[in-house]
């Protein structure tokens, strides 16, 4: 059940006039029979005793909400020890959090747009775009939370994503570059926030699924700013042969798009309207032409991962429309290729021989050294931050570790990548109990994660922390046994709202 709302009975019944001024509408008006709230200081039995005893033409009502929202005015009787606010007093906060749980909301939905503009548009003091747009979001969520008085019990993802923020501010203590570990850990703080503000804010199916959109609607710009730096012949600075857009490193532009695939496709099989659902499926042909055109080959491994939600979802689609998809795959990817300079198809043509030879475009080098400082600190690392300064003298320069396993075992030891598993495990295990739809969509995306965080540092992106607490609120949500209906329909026929099961939060059950 959301946070705030009360649980409710869908049994109909008939309300005549509240008194005889008129209070309500004289006509009868159907409304939900009221349940009382959970943490209501009286049952059900003393409301129809109370409602018997004082009869409807009271001056004074309380309210007490259905499932739909719906007041219903029930008195309270003379000189009881425990008091209901009015009618009027009622609503009125209730109006003020509203609006601020909007507010909350747009905010963070407005965050994770410009999430793929990490590095777009540097600002004097406040930095990026996506900076200032997470400070305005963080105030105001925790201007909301605070004003709701309360916070929704921590999943175990919570609790050790917790855990190893606090690991990295202990590894302060011993770090080798004390500067650097405190600016790692501000970052890991910030990321905690945006992780504890997603599970805060967005504790509905309709609002985790705006937020996937937000995302993928910011990759699909960023999609369109790199085929049109392609077509105007702006290559990426460094890079020969390369095509990136807002300024972003080709490979995690790469990395950006493609862990947008999989979040597409849910949504054009989650969405009622067929129409909307295949502008979701717009983004696919878009995504992977922009993809190629990075010349990214972690981003194109990446990709190949997270295009396995399509036969994971086979099952939802019906005979006609899995046909089409037989033949729509491979004429995107054969059209997508014929777009792409010839350069760069040859570029991705060699990950297999990097990866055997171990190369993997200098990558082998890195991870080697990184290996070698492991060994000799393998339990509690050098602190958080400090892979760089690390490898420094070995490699004569201090490189990032293109592997996020690789990275926190430098840097936290074997005690923070153990915790760190410990997340992505609590992450998996939370998807156990899901709907069998939005646990296929989580397991791929984190799958899809995995794979490019091996040859990418992604450790303390915004990114990779957005996928990780969507997916632990996505988790969360569980449809009640008396509301599911079975989903005939599919994402090649209308499907009506009826069809859709009744989900609540787990947290709040």
């Amino acid at each position: 059940m959301s946070p705030g709302r009360s649980a409710g009975s869908r049994r109909p019944r008939a309300c005549a006039a509240a008194d005889a001024k008129g209070a309500m509408s004289s006509a009868a008006t159907t409304h939900l029979a009221p349940r009382p709230s959970r943490r209501s200081p009286v049952s059900s039995r003393d409301i129809t005793d109370r409602l018997a005893a004082n009869g409807p033409n009271r001056s004074q009502r309380t309210c007490w909400h259905s499932c739909a929202s719906a007041a219903v005015a029930v008195p309270p009787r003379t000189g009881e020890a425990w008091h209901m606010p009015s009618v009027a007093s009622e609503r009125r906060p209730a109006g003020v959090l509203n609006a601020l749980s909007k507010a909350a909301f747009a905010c963070l939905w407005c965050f994770v747009f410009v999430l793929p503009w990490d590095v777009y548009a540097e600002l004097p003091v406040v930095g990026s775009i996506p900076r200032l747009v997470g400070i305005v979001a963080s105030t105001v969520g925790v201007l909301y939370i605070c004003a709701r008085r309360r916070v929704r019990p921590l999943s175990w993802f919570h609790v050790l994503t917790f855990l190893f923020v606090l690991w990295a501010a202990v590894s302060t203590l011993w770090s080798i570059d004390t500067e650097a570990t405190r600016t790692r850990l501000l970052t890991y703080l910030q990321l905690t926030v945006l992780v504890w503000l997603i599970w805060e804010i967005a504790w509905s199916p309709q609002r985790t699924r705006a937020l996937l959109g937000a995302y993928v609607l910011g990759v699909a710009v960023a999609s369109v700013a790199t085929i049109r730096d392609y077509l105007s012949g702006e290559h990426a600075a460094g890079y020969a042969g390369r095509f990136n857009a807002l300024s972003i490193n080709p490979n995690e532009l790469g990395m950006t798009l493609a862990i947008g695939l999989p979040m597409a496709w849910y949504l054009s099989l989650s969405h009622p309207q067929r129409r909307v659902a295949r502008l979701w499926q717009l983004y696919l042909p878009l995504a992977i032409t922009a993809i190629l055109l990075t010349a990214s080959r972690g981003a194109f491994l990446t990709m190949l991962v997270a295009l396995a939600i399509i036969p994971a979802t086979q099952g939802r689609l019906r005979l006609r429309t899995k046909a089409a998809l037989c033949v729509l795959a491979p004429a995107s990817l054969v059209l997508a290729a014929s777009f792409v300079p010839e350069a760069t198809l040859e570029r991705l043509q060699t990950t297999r021989a990097d990866i055997e030879s171990g190369y993997f475009g200098n990558r082998g080098f890195i991870w080697r050294a990184g290996l070698e400082v492991a060994r000799e600190h393998p339990l509690v690392g050098l602190g958080a931050g400090t892979f760089g300064a690390a490898v420094e003298p070995t490699l004569g320069f201090q490189w990032s570790s293109h592997s996020v396993p690789l990275g926190i075992l430098v840097e936290d030891g074997l005690v923070g990548l153990l915790v760190f598993l410990a997340i992505i495990g609590a992450a998996f295990t939370a998807l156990r109990r899901a709907p069998r739809l939005p646990r296929r969509f989580g397991i791929v995306l984190l799958l899809a994660l995995g794979v490019g965080s091996l040859s990418l540092e992604w450790g303390y992106r915004k990114q990779f922390w957005f996928v990780l607490g969507i997916v632990a609120a996505e988790a969360a949500l569980r449809p009640r046994p008396q509301d599911v209906i079975d989903l005939g329909s599919t994402a090649g026929s209308p499907r009506p709202r009826a069809a859709v099961p009744r989900v609540v939060a787990a947290a709040d059950q």
